[in-house]
């Protein structure tokens, strides 16, 4: 009898590994919100690393993260640090690419607790009522990934932080009119 049900157990959990490993490895998250402002406006708040973090989740779930702030203030080559022994852990954010008044990509590259990197895009596009402000995230997944991601909901885990960032640069923006 036990053999039977440590059969039928190994055999449940070959088949869900067997699932895992065939879900897609490349993952993107994303989260929009229009915002009454315009482009040349908002931009500066997602070309300045600096000014990125007056509305970036990040800091309020974690107040002990130390930041180090390197290059220049904006644009290209504009890259912050973090260094935290809570939740944001150790990593950087580099500006890589940047369109004036249309989007901001940034290389995130995380050391701690889990080795990992990300491709971060806030896009800006004039919408009637001002400018939808999309924020994404690409990656790729390994099985360890893939595997976390079916057992926790990490879209809505990451997408719940975009949404407070992005409710947060909407009251910034509307409220410095």
């Amino acid at each position: 009898m036990f053999l039977k049900i440590a059969s039928f157990v190994g055999a449940l959990l070959l088949g869900f590994a067997t699932y895992v490993y065939f879900l897609p490895a490349e993952k993107t998250i994303s989260r929009e919100i229009v915002i009454q402002a315009t482009p040349d406006s908002l931009f500066p708040m997602i070309n300045h690393s600096k000014k990125m973090n007056d509305w970036m989740p990040w800091l309020e779930s974690d107040p002990g993260v130390k930041m180090v702030f390197s290059g220049p203030d904006e644009g290209v080559g504009s890259k912050s640090e973090w260094d935290s022994p809570g939740k944001m852990g150790t990593g950087s954010a580099v500006v890589m690419e940047s369109n004036l008044n249309q989007s901001v990509k940034t290389q995130l590259t995380y050391t701690k607790p889990i080795a990992m990197s990300q491709v971060a895009e806030v896009t800006l596009t004039p919408t009637q009522g001002g400018t939808k402000v999309t924020w994404s995230v690409e990656c790729h997944n390994s099985f360890f990934f893939r595997l976390m991601g079916v057992l926790l909901n990490v879209d809505k885990m990451v997408g719940g932080e975009f949404e407070k960032g992005l409710n947060k640069l909407k009251l910034i923006a509307e409220s410095s009119k």
